[in-house]
């Protein structure tokens, strides 16, 4: 039985895998039809082929029982109080319906399952002893409640202990926060009005004092949701302290209609094409190592004389389907940027990087802040709530900018000739690589080659690692 796959399943926020159903038997050839020579006996029968064991998934039921198994499990966990709040970003039907796939597939059942795998699900959550003893608990409850027989049961709940270091957090990843910084806030609670914003509250210490920064400041703004942020305003630092400057202008509003956006966007050329083109072009691969790139990039130019500057735009990155879109966009120095949420669940932007640090905190479905832009850069835009998502926004103060396509190539149709300064990145590379080239009139060639660097899952806000 592939019973670590199941516990992984239950354990959410799903994971990948495949079972392999119970093989039947070849059938056993007979020689009962067959003509024997005259004075021979016939041989002894084979003994008939044992029947195929039946498969767990056949065992518990079929897809009714696990269904039911599943649902039961969901509905504890997801009420629990020493786990509930995990659960208040997750859309429960879905979670309940990649569950009930992924176990009927692990079990050999005829389903196919559609989720993420476990350390992707994982990344960033820094769950503790705690959190992973009420899944415990709530998996026994909820196998208890249909009857599972003791065999099945007990070998579900043994397989719980190899996978407890590839779900709960390594103790030395944990950054407690002082319990004389804590205490205003424990006090705080004590005072508020709102039994839900003081629980929120009192949930953040919790999560403070056993280390686990980003959980305690998700749960600290949305207490903050609940009360505005006015009531909570003195204990603010305690939470978001280590964290980039938050953002805390008015919430604005798109439409749900707002077109989805791009995966790329950006280009000199695009945004405020000459009007009769210059006499030099240019095309060239950039590459990683000396092999073609998989991620997105950029190239940037610089002429030595006769630069022109280029003006300041008013771009979306949006968030839908919990990834953002473009995911990789070249704009101005001095652009403003919108961030648009129209997922039905909330996110939180922020960015580490040198050229804008930022936190826009957690906003609903509709809802959008702005950031202005005005320092060159590469700015990596991470969201707290999803480890997954990731863009990037290369800000430019350069005349000439292109996105380079997803095979690597690169084109500029106009430029004058005469001596450039190139710099190019790309999202598997480290820092932008700078180099030099002559534009002559007519067609020129530049291969660009850079060195691999890039990082696939971005530090939460305080810096912590998730992956």
């Amino acid at each position: 039985m592939r019973t670590t796959a199941v516990v992984v399943c239950l354990f959410v926020f799903a994971c990948g895998g495949s079972s392999h159903k119970a093989s039947t038997a070849p059938p056993v050839a007979s020689d009962s039809d067959k003509e024997e020579p005259a004075g021979k006996s016939e041989p002894p029968a084979s003994p008939p082929a044992p029947p195929a064991p039946k498969s767990l998934f056949d065992r518990l039921g079929g897809l009714p029982a696990i269904t039911a198994v599943v649902d039961e499990f969901v509905n504890r966990t997801t009420s629990d109080p020493r786990i509930k709040e995990r659960f208040f970003n997750t859309d429960a039907v879905n979670l309940k319906r990649l569950l009930t796939e992924f176990v009927c597939l692990a079990t050999g059942g005829p389903c196919k399952y559609t989720g993420r795998d476990m350390p992707s699900s994982h990344a960033g959550m820094d769950l503790v002893d705690d959190e992973f003893t009420a899944l415990v608990e709530n998996l026994a409850g909820a196998l208890d409640k249909f009857s599972v027989p003791e065999k099945e049961k007990g070998e579900l709940l043994g397989a719980l202990g190899p996978l407890k270091p590839q779900i709960v957090v390594a103790a030395d990843k944990l950054r407690p926060i002082d319990d004389a910084k804590l205490a205003p806030a424990t006090k705080l609670a004590a005072t508020l009005k709102d039994k839900a914003a003081a629980d929120l509250l009192n949930l953040a210490v919790v999560a403070g004092k056993r280390g686990q920064r980003s959980y305690a400041e998700q749960l600290f703004s949305r207490a903050e949701m609940v009360t505005g942020p006015k009531p909570l305003a003195s204990v603010a630092a305690v939470f978001r302290s280590g964290a980039p400057p938050r953002v805390m202008t008015a919430l604005k509003t798109l439409p749900a209609e707002t077109a989805a956006q791009p995966q790329t966007v950006g280009g000199s050329e695009t945004d405020a094409p000459d009007k009769k083109p210059l006499a030099g072009n240019l095309h060239g691969m950039v590459k990683i190592d000396g092999k073609a790139p998989t991620g997105l990039g950029v190239v940037m130019l610089w002429p030595e004389k006769g630069a022109k500057k280029r003006l300041a735009k008013a771009r979306i990155v949006e968030q839908r389907g919990k990834a953002f879109a473009p995911h990789v966009m070249a704009v101005p120095v001095g652009s403003t940027v919108s961030f648009p949420n129209f997922d039905p669940i909330f996110h939180n932007v922020f960015s580490l990087s040198k050229a804008k640090a930022f936190d826009l905190g957690m906003y609903k479905n509709g809802e959008t802040r702005e950031v202005k832009l005005d320092k060159p850069g590469i700015v990596r835009l991470g969201c707290n709530l999803h480890a997954n998502m990731s863009a990037y926004l290369i800000v430019v103060d350069a005349p000439h900018y292109v996105i380079v396509e997803g095979d690597g190539s690169y084109s500029f149709k106009s430029l004058a000739p005469g001596k450039y300064r190139v710099q190019a990145w790309n999202e598997q590379s480290g820092e932008p690589m700078s180099s030099s080239l002559t534009i002559k009139a007519g067609a020129n060639e530049g291969n660009l080659d850079l060195k691999a660097g890039g990082q696939a899952i971005s530090p939460d806000k305080f810096g912590g690692a998730r992956q």
